[in-house]
C-alpha cells in the first residue's frame, strides 16, 4: 500500500501546527485554537474556573489555566490518536 497526502490533506497539513491562536480576534484568555496533526484543537474554558481541550470528538479535562491546557495538548493529541487506533478493527 502506498500512502501519500491528498490535495485537500496538503491544505490541512499546510497550516502552520501547534501553534495556539485566539480564533479570528475571541478572547484568548477563554479560547485559542491549533492545529495537530493537520486537525483542530481547542483549549477553552470550562466555565467552572479551569480549562478543557477538545480534539476529535475527545475532551481532557482538568487543566487550572490556559497555559497548563496548552501544555498538554501535545500528549493528549497523540492520546487521542492512539486511542482512535483501537476503535479500528481488522
Amino acid at each position: 500500500m502506498e500512502i501519500s497526502v491528498s490535495a485537500a490533506g496538503k491544505l490541512w497539513i499546510g497550516i502552520p501546527q501547534q501553534r495556539w491562536t485566539d480564533g479570528n480576534g475571541g478572547d484568548a484568555s477563554l479560547m485559542q485554537i491549533s492545529r495537530f496533526a493537520g486537525q483542530e484543537m481547542m483549549a477553552i474554558t470550562d466555565d467552572q474556573g479551569g480549562f478543557e481541550l477538545l480534539y476529535l470528538g475527545f475532551k481532557g479535562t482538568g487543566f487550572a489555566t490556559m497555559d497548563a491546557a496548552k501544555k498538554a495538548a501535545p500528549e493528549f493529541a497523540r492520546s487521542v490518536l492512539g486511542r482512535m487506533t483501537l476503535l479500528i478493527a481488522d
